[in-house]
């Protein structure tokens, strides 16, 4: 785990200037590395953006997500970027990583504005009531907050989960169709340059058991802390809070996490 002062020093005008001649490199030859050289770049104007963003969005979409998302943005973004207009290249990018995030949750979400209308009522009154419970709410108690039946809670909840529902028989390489034939699709070709979804999936199951209970602010200082990289005075600036408000934030939620899993929770956060 890193710390505040262990971020390499290096002055701004070099920065700038390695940055241009990347720029410089990549118009000239449109090259894949350094398009990517230059997504990794302006990384950090995703994270700022679907931290954001996750604080307004249910939150049965994660942050990882919003990031997967974004990212299809910035690459754009870098590909298609004309310095000549006279466009600083982050405000230009913001956009676009932005309407990238939005086309993937229409893409996921063909329901009705009823439905979407819910969606954004539920998510709010749970924030309501998970501050006032100090716990997430049930179920029943976040319908009758909303002044809704029961049985009207469950049913626009069903429907809210269509658009969202995955099959994984379909990628399943033992799968066989109607006709007993077998699917030889081959799924289980490893790609050993990219993270092992099982440990992708055992980070997210970790994050969700760890942060279960905490506000979407407390949420997010841990993720952006822990599995961003960022310092309490970047995380400050996505947040929209002081240094200190971060830094005072964190160790409250520390201090409950302890107590909590009676010290156990330190090993697990750097895992």
């Amino acid at each position: 785990m890193k710390t505040q002062t262990e971020k390499v020093k290096v002055s701004k005008p070099d920065q700038e200037r390695e940055l241009a001649q990347l720029w410089k490199r990549f118009l000239a030859t449109r090259r894949d590395e350094l398009r990517n050289r230059l997504v990794e770049r302006y990384a950090s104007l995703v994270h700022i953006q679907a931290a954001r963003l996750s604080r307004k969005l249910p939150s049965q979409i994660s942050y990882d997500e919003i990031c997967s998302a974004g990212y299809d943005g910035l690459i754009e973004a870098v590909e298609s970027y004309n310095p000549d207009r006279k466009t600083k290249f982050e405000t230009f990018c913001q956009q676009r990583i932005i309407g990238a995030v939005m086309d993937w949750l229409r893409s996921l979400d063909p329901q009705s504005r009823t439905v979407r209308n819910f969606e954004k009522r539920r998510m709010n009154v749970r924030e309501i009531l998970d501050t006032e419970l100090g716990r997430p709410p049930m179920h029943d108690e976040v319908a009758k907050r909303m002044g809704i039946s029961q049985d009207r809670y469950d049913q626009l909840s069903r429907i809210s989960q269509l658009g969202r529902e995955v099959h994984f028989s379909a990628m399943d390489p033992r799968h066989h169709d109607s006709r007993g034939r077998s699917n030889d699709r081959a799924w289980d070709i490893g790609d050993p340059d990219q993270t092992d979804p099982s440990a992708r999936m055992a980070r997210t199951m970790l994050t969700e058991f760890i942060t279960r209970g905490l506000s979407r602010e407390e949420r997010l200082v841990l993720i952006l802390y822990y599995y961003e990289d960022l310092t309490m005075a970047e995380i400050g600036v996505v947040l929209d809070l002081s240094e200190s408000r971060v830094s005072q934030i964190h160790k409250d939620v520390i201090t409950r996490l302890r107590h909590r899993f009676k010290g156990k929770v330190e090993g697990e956060l750097v895992a």
